[in-house]
């Protein structure tokens, strides 16, 4: 009664005389229930049933534990094969999401070619960022890159690109935990169109700075 008086617009006082209790007691129910310790009961059995039950939780996990490099769509299939309701890929994904398994996507650089773009910035080159890029070299090479060049880094256009996924989402994240897998479903369901787009702006962006000498860009 307390979460679905606050989530209504009622203040902590207007809550307090509501349901008659304290006001330290409001506070602590409603910050347990923001960042993921308690749920709404009200919430949890309204609405469309889950596509994915108790059981179907089980039969994913069995899936997985028999293919771990399996991606989304191969496990869709897996739980598609002769079941009378089909389900999407983005209600697997998210379910993995939801049981603390993260979902594959395939690799875009099978050959071990790919080159790694950051914008080396200090947290980037501390020792053990380095340690770790040495460790993994014959899997991708890391190209040399001025410090805190932003407007040549297209990771802030991905960036964006999450966020406007995020605020589109309906319902919208509640708490902590559910804006954590709502990101990464949006990172995991970004089109790879948007990633070949950005480096193939690349040129655009370096005669841009050159342009403005170093200075805001437009990027």
């Amino acid at each position: 009664m307390i979460i679905g008086f606050r989530t209504k617009g009622g203040s902590i006082s207007e809550t307090a005389n509501f349901v008659n209790c304290s006001r330290a007691a409001v506070v602590k129910v409603y910050r347990a229930w923001q960042y993921g310790a308690i749920q709404n009961q009200w919430r949890g059995t309204c609405g469309a049933p889950q596509a994915i039950d108790d059981r179907g939780e089980r039969r994913l996990r069995r899936c997985v534990q028999a293919n771990r490099h399996a991606t989304v769509e191969q496990l869709t299939a897996q739980m598609n094969q002769g079941a009378t309701k089909s389900v999407s890929s983005t209600t697997v994904q998210r379910t993995l999401l939801c049981m603390g398994l993260r979902s594959r996507r395939l690799v875009i650089f099978p050959q071990n070619n790919g080159i790694y773009q950051q914008d080396n910035a200090r947290r980037h080159t501390a020792c053990s960022v380095c340690a770790w890029f040495e460790e993994h070299q014959d899997e991708f090479t890391v190209l040399p890159w001025l410090a805190n060049s932003l407007d040549l880094n297209p990771i802030e256009n991905l960036w964006d690109h999450l966020d406007q996924v995020v605020r589109a989402m309906d319902p919208q994240p509640r708490n902590l935990a559910q804006l954590a897998t709502a990101l990464e479903l949006a990172r995991l369901n970004i089109p790879v169109n948007t990633f070949r787009n950005l480096i193939d702006s690349l040129p655009a962006r370096l005669a841009a700075v050159r342009s403005a000498k170093g200075g805001y860009s437009g990027f």
